[in-house]
């Protein structure tokens, strides 16, 4: 998008669970948003990594969890577990991955400055015990395992869920005339991209303004080819929405 004609038409692209989440944000300041889906979430094929992973988590020191999923998950199978056992420390990329924490009786000893997986991977402290295990979606930067192995700290890593593109071709009405695109993850990005098709990408991005939850998103959105790409200064989905609203209610 750009100051060339006002904003009618948002659409978000997103997991059926996000779409709903981010909308209802919109629509609680007034703006209206076309939902797409275009990633879903599974379980694992096989709990037993999991379960082993967490039937040991005191023996490391630091948890790394770098979405409300991952928590979700790991909630839930430490209280299907029966018990919890000595627990490390627990770090968390964001303030709502936090209060994910919070949600099972459980505080996040860490949550960096800036809400960047590669910021957490920066800046986690380093003690006298470096064990991490990063509880997380299959899909994960492999650089965060990097950067934590190259400042010193022994990472072993486990899916907690599974990140599937949503299946399918959308329907060209689903898009048309989409002048903000919203999305939350690199993930999403390609989702949309793939069930888009190469054809009709092209009338989206030459249109619209992708706007992204963060850097990362935005690089992806750049690499499926929108022309313009914005995203907010804080990496939530708070600001996220915040953005969206500041750009479809400007005139």
């Amino acid at each position: 998008m750009t100051s060339q004609h006002a904003v009618h038409r948002v659409v978000v692209a997103r997991s059926r669970e996000g779409n709903e989440e981010l909308q209802a944000m919109l629509a609680a300041s007034g703006v209206e948003a076309a939902g797409v889906e275009t990633v879903r979430f599974e379980a694992p094929e096989d709990w037993s990594a999991v379960d082993k992973a967490l039937a040991g988590v005191g023996d490391f020191d630091w948890v790394v969890l770098t979405s409300p999923r991952a928590v979700a998950v790991l909630g839930e199978r430490l209280r299907k577990s029966g018990g919890r056992g000595a627990l490390p420390k627990f770090a968390a990329v964001g303030p709502r991955t936090a209060a994910g924490l919070r949600d099972f009786g459980l505080e996040a000893s860490f949550v960096p400055d800036r809400f960047l997986t590669a910021q957490l991977g920066e800046t986690l402290p380093l003690g006298r015990g470096n064990r991490v295990l990063l509880f997380r979606a299959d899909i994960g930067d492999k650089a965060l395992t990097k950067t934590l192995e190259d400042r010193g700290f022994e990472v072993s890593e486990v899916a907690a869920y599974r990140t599937l593109p949503e299946g399918g071709e959308l329907d060209p009405a689903a898009v048309e005339g989409a002048d903000l695109v919203a999305f939350a993850s690199p993930s999403e990005v390609r989702g949309f991209e793939s069930r888009l098709g190469p054809d009709r990408m092209g009338s989206v991005t030459g249109r619209a303004t992708a706007v992204c939850i963060g850097p990362v998103t935005a690089s992806a959105a750049r690499s499926a080819g929108f022309g313009s790409v914005v995203f907010p200064g804080r990496h939530t989905i708070d600001a996220l929405a915040a953005k969206i609203v500041e750009l479809a209610t400007h005139v």
